[in-house]
């Protein structure tokens, strides 16, 4: 007799083991794909993050004749952004604003663009400081712009001008030289900061925010202008040194105060154009700072705070002086309230404000000064009647000024 077999086909056991099987596949496959998806969008969000830090700062590695040539919008406005909406809208009709600084793919720069979302859709975390944040996650990613805002900000740019046999210009010739540096302001507009050599030849700036910005060195007695471009990097100190090719100053490095064989000194008589600063010791800001002799902390002008203040006064008539003038030296007497303290004599001639070097007072009382050979909105000779519309100050930030006073210096 011939068996048969029965095929009785699967086992419900076996059933359920192979849908058991196909589920944790399923499981893995699809926390596999989250995963991926989570990488990726981390990855687009740091890229993107990426080029916003770029639109604030410039990208360091695009360079054009040998310098970087790339600031982004704090090398053309001067500021931090406010909102990142500021890379891609002027804030306010900025002269120097040359954005948008970032494209956005996906919207016109409108209410729904997305410039300003990380990859999951969540808007970043900025409020003008150095750092961007992408929450969308659930874990923080974070660019920062820089270590601190001041490193953006607030550089130096230190120079060194000598003629054709290395001598610097001297006391009698550290006014024949005028440098102008012109930089954004924050605001939309630039602004010119002069300063003079010292007897050394050395020339400081500080308060310069990132970028390439346009240097002038005027020698005076020809009126002959030489003009470079100054890149100011993140947290950095410029330095160059500048060589006229011509013996134009000899051995200078000693010399005489003022020239001329008459002085008359001059002092604060009333307020001026600017009262910025806080007086201590007195009624009126201009009678904290016209003493004869220092006073110390008896009655001064202050600022504490991290910001610049300035504040101009009234300069006696003279009375004595006749003939040429010579030179115009302009004196204050300061010291730091707080340590990253700035002084920096002022006077306002013609409608114009011009700030000698930029000082780093120390605990006690200092004189600081700046010497003029011409008046530096004429670039001629002093006339007695703007020695006598002259008005005499301080500009400064952290600091305290108890003493202002002029001297002219003049042949008869």
């Amino acid at each position: 007799m011939l068996s048969r077999k029965q095929n009785s086909g699967y086992s419900l056991v076996e059933i359920l083991v192979v849908i058991i099987i196909l589920g944790i596949i399923a499981s893995v496959a699809v926390s596999s794909l989250k995963n991926v998806d989570e990488i990726v969008k981390t990855e687009q969000t740091k890229a993107h993050l990426e080029k916003l830090g770029y639109a604030i700062t410039g990208n360091p590695e695009l360079i054009s004749g040998g310098i970087r040539s790339d600031y982004g919008y704090i090398g053309d406005v001067g500021s931090l952004p406010a909102t990142l909406g500021n890379l891609v809208v002027n804030p306010g009709g900025y002269s120097t604003w040359h954005g948008p600084y970032i494209k956005d793919d996906f919207s016109t720069g409108s209410g729904d663009s997305e410039y300003d979302n990380d990859a999951w859709g969540i808007t970043l975390v900025y409020s003008g400081g150095v750092t961007i944040t992408s929450n969308g996650s659930g874990t923080a990613i974070t660019r920062k712009l820089a270590n601190a805002a001041d490193d953006l900000l607030y550089n130096k740019v230190n120079l060194l001008i000598t003629d054709i046999d290395n001598n610097p210009p001297g006391i009698d010739f550290k006014d024949s030289v005028k440098f102008l540096i012109y930089y954004p302001n924050g605001l939309g507009g630039i602004t010119t900061k002069i300063a003079y050599p010292g007897a050394d030849g050395l020339v400081q700036y500080d308060s310069i925010p990132i970028g390439i910005h346009t240097l002038k060195y005027v020698y005076l007695p020809v009126n002959d202008t030489l003009t470079r471009k100054v890149p100011v990097n993140t947290g950095q100190e410029y330095y160059a040194e500048i060589q006229y090719n011509d013996d134009v100053w000899g051995n200078t490095i000693s010399g005489g105060a003022g020239g001329g064989s008459g002085v008359e000194t001059l002092r604060p008589s009333g307020q001026g154009n600017s009262d910025d600063l806080s007086s201590n010791g007195c009624s009126n800001n201009w009678q904290c700072v016209d003493e004869t002799s220092n006073d110390g902390n008896s009655s001064y002008v202050t600022l504490t705070s991290s910001s610049y203040g300035t504040d101009l006064y009234e300069a006696q008539d003279h009375s004595t002086g006749t003939g040429d003038i010579d030179s115009v030296i302009v004196y204050i007497s300061c010291q730091e309230t707080s340590s990253s303290g700035r002084v920096l004599t002022c006077i306002r001639t013609h409608g114009n404000n011009y700030t000698g070097n930029s000082e780093n007072p120390g605990s006690s009382y200092a004189d600081y000064s700046t010497t003029y050979t011409t008046n530096p909105s004429t670039l001629s000779a002093w006339t007695w009647s703007e020695i006598d519309d002259l008005e005499i100050g301080v500009y400064l930030r952290r600091g305290r000024c108890t003493q202002v006073w002029v001297e002219v210096y003049y042949t008869y």
